[in-house]
């Protein structure tokens, strides 16, 4: 069998790099093996700039700067086999992509140099940059943009059904009226909140030697202040200094930023769930695709499968974010690699979490919602305006109001004749009998619009900052 790089798709273990690689294929340039080994080389370099900046080493010239840009800014294919042939004899991927650098600058005025490239560095003062520089670049163009677009997307369904009566149901059995809107504003609105939350998390670095105290950096150079210039360089990559370390970053903020994600992801498991009920209600209908197939067997099937793919993914990623936040707050004593192995399945994490989005988007604009169905539903359940119809008598201090209501209609569906019936037998007078008879479970929710009006204007202005 042959399962060359030509034919990756076709043999590849997960449905990641397989059926769903196109989808994807964006976030390969951030968490590919191609892609950790641009973002070391990037930090190496920056790192190599900066101690000259600092006068550690010799000022660079423009030229050299220019040839320093283009070691990684260049970086290829065959670069990046020039590496792993390298690993081969080092048995360590940072140590090989310090020597792939030193090859590259070897023939050059920065020959000089070689030395102080990878000073005082431990790996992990490069990986721990390298990894979250390429979580957060991921994060801010791809994952952000689909959180905030299915947001959006939710936000306008809201809008647009924000006036569409529905049968609520707690506890799975019919409830007070409310509607299609208000009920998928919570969503949004919840998301839009947690987004936020996530959008705020600040991504720590460290560059602090290998076991957190500038051993080496003290010891050649100890005029320095290198708690200082640490900080600025960490913040010069657009991370925040955390330089109380051991050998490795505390993976403190990536904690954060993983509990965050799973709140939104839990948010919208639930979304699926329920759009997927709605759909089972008949409240829902999904749109026909010509040319597509909802059953192998059954030619009039259209399920709601988008929903469900993503309820999936969803479960899978929040699992693992579960894990990661456990195991990333732990490590034995300075250091154990047990740490490195989990890091490399982020990119995989996030990739089942992009789908989930992309499904739900999809999703979401197949739904037709079915007005009829509704209607025909709040004709047949006059029951419940008891609600509001005791709490309307127990102002007019009529006796024990709720008592009577629940002998009408606990466990039994009320039609419009039945309740007319009801009210008309009641002893209360005419101006009230009136107002109760003018209700309608249609007309019967409340301010459910108004709370869509309220605050979705104010969650769209939030997530255009």
């Amino acid at each position: 069998m042959d399962t060359n790089e030509n034919f990756l798709p076709a043999f590849a273990i997960t449905p990641i790099d397989g059926r769903n690689r196109h989808k994807v294929e964006p976030l390969a340039q951030y968490f590919s093996e191609f892609a950790l080994d641009k973002y070391r080389i990037f930090v190496e370099i920056r790192y190599l700039e900066w101690l000259s900046v600092e006068g550690i080493i010799r000022k660079l010239r423009e030229s050299e700067k220019s040839v320093l840009e283009k070691v990684w800014g260049d970086f290829s294919i065959e670069d990046f086999k020039r590496i792993h042939e390298i690993e081969k004899t080092t048995n360590h991927d940072l140590k090989a992509v310090e020597y792939w650098i030193r090859e590259k600058v070897q023939k050059t005025s920065l020959m000089d140099l070689t030395e102080m490239i990878h000073f005082g560095l431990g790996s992990d003062d490069v990986n721990n940059l390298a990894f979250t520089l390429s979580l957060k670049d991921s994060l801010e163009k791809i994952i952000f943009p689909e959180i905030k677009k299915t947001i959006i997307i939710l936000l306008e369904f809201a809008k647009k059904t924000k006036s569409f009566p529905i049968l609520a149901r707690t506890h799975g059995q019919i409830a007070s009226v409310t509607t299609i809107g208000k009920e998928i504003f919570v969503f949004a609105h919840r998301l839009t909140t947690e987004f936020l939350n996530l959008r705020s998390v600040q991504l720590t670095g460290k560059i602090n030697g290998d076991v957190g105290n500038w051993h080496s950096h003290y010891l050649i150079f100890p005029k320095t202040d290198w708690i200082k210039k640490s900080d600025e360089f960490v913040k010069s990559l657009g991370l925040t200094p955390q330089l109380v370390t051991t050998q490795i970053e505390t993976y403190d903020s990536w904690i954060r930023l993983f509990n965050s994600l799973r709140l939104i992801n839990s948010i919208l498991i639930g979304l699926c769930q329920d759009m997927w009920t709605y759909s089972s209600l008949g409240i829902f209908k999904l749109k026909v695709i010509e040319n597509e197939v909802g059953s192998s067997l059954m030619p009039h099937k259209v399920n709601p499968i988008y929903f469900e793919g993503a309820e999936g993914g969803l479960e899978l990623g929040n699992s693992l974010l579960y894990f990661f936040t456990d195991k990333f707050s732990i490590n034995r004593l300075q250091r154990d690699f047990s740490d490195s192995t989990v890091r490399r399945n982020v990119g995989f994490v996030l990739s089942h979490c992009l789908l989930a989005y992309q499904s739900i988007q999809e999703g979401v604009n197949r739904v037709v919602v079915e007005r009829e169905k509704m209607e025909e539903e709040l004709i047949g359940h006059y029951e419940v305006l008891a609600e509001g119809i005791q709490s309307y008598l127990r102002k007019k201090r009529f006796d024990r109001p709720y008592e009577l209501l629940k002998k009408f209609t606990r466990g039994r569906s009320v039609d419009k004749k039945n309740m007319t019936e009801f009210i008309g037998n009641l002893p209360i007078s005419l101006k009230d009998r009136n107002y109760l008879l003018g209700l309608t479970p249609a007309s019967y929710t409340g301010l459910a619009e108004k709370v869509v009006d309220t605050y979705l204007r104010k969650d769209l202005a939030a997530l255009q900052k």
